[in-house]
C-alpha cells in the first residue's frame, strides 16, 4: 500500500511538471577555436614535424529548448551550419576551411539566481555532417617534402561540456568545449595516421 501511493505521488509530480513544462524556439549563434589533436603515431614520427595553433570559426543555426521549471531539468537540441578553419604547420604552413552541419543534443540542468536571470549547466553528444571538400594535401618531412593526403570523414561524433546564463527569459550566454571523440581526418588509403579536433566555443542564442 506504501509503495502504491508514493507511486502515485511521483507520477502526480511528474504530470505537472511535464504540464508545466516550457518549449522555447529560437536562433543560435557562436564563433570557435579549434585545434588539430595529432595521433600518437604522428607526434611520434621525429621527422613530421607537425604543430596546429588555434584557429577561429563560426557556427548558426535554429535551437530549442525544452525546460521542466519545477524540476530545473530539460535539453536542447539545434542544427546549425559550422565553418572551422583548421591549421597544420609542417614543412610549411597549411590551413582548411571545414564546412559541416552540427546537431548537437544536451541534457541540461538551470537554477535561477532571480526571475530576471538564471544559470545552466549542459552536457551531450553532438554529431558533424561533411558538407564540403573532403582532402588536405600538405607536405610533413623535412628533408623529401614528402606530400601526405589526408581525407576527411563523413561524418564525425564529439561530446559537449558547457554552461551559462540565461536572461529576462530569452537571451542565452554560454561557453563550451567540444571533445573530439571521432577521427576528423585520416591518411588516404591508411589508418595509421589521423587527427581529431577539440573546440572551446562561445555561443549566445534568442529565444522566443
Amino acid at each position: 500500500m506504501k509503495k502504491t501511493f508514493l507511486a502515485l505521488v511521483a507520477m502526480m509530480a511528474l504530470s505537472i511538471s511535464t504540464a508545466n513544462a516550457q518549449l522555447q524556439w529560437g536562433l543560435l549563434a557562436g564563433t570557435h577555436l579549434t585545434k588539430v589533436n595529432f595521433s600518437d603515431d604522428l607526434e611520434d614520427d621525429a621527422n613530421a614535424n607537425l604543430k596546429s595553433k588555434n584557429m577561429s570559426g563560426f557556427y548558426v543555426g535554429p535551437k530549442v529548448n525544452f525546460t521542466i521549471p519545477i524540476a530545473g531539468l530539460g535539453a536542447d537540441a539545434a542544427i546549425v551550419y559550422s565553418q572551422k578553419k583548421l591549421n597544420v604547420e609542417a614543412v610549411g604552413s597549411s590551413s582548411k576551411t571545414f564546412r559541416s552541419i552540427e546537431i548537437p543534443i544536451n541534457l541540461r540542468y538551470t537554477f535561477g539566481l532571480s526571475s530576471l536571470a538564471a544559470v545552466y549547466v549542459a552536457t551531450g553528444p553532438q554529431f558533424g555532417f561533411n558538407v564540403g571538400n573532403r582532402k588536405w594535401d600538405f607536405s610533413s618531412v623535412d628533408n623529401g617534402l614528402e606530400s601526405v593526403k589526408f581525407k576527411k570523414q563523413s561524418m564525425n561524433t564529439s561530446w559537449n561540456i558547457g554552461a551559462g546564463v540565461k536572461l529576462v527569459g530569452h537571451l542565452e550566454v554560454g561557453l563550451l568545449y567540444n571533445i573530439a571523440i571521432s577521427k576528423f581526418y585520416k591518411k588516404a588509403g591508411s589508418d595509421d595516421y589521423d587527427f581529431k579536433a577539440n573546440s572551446f566555443q562561445i555561443q549566445a542564442a534568442y529565444l522566443f
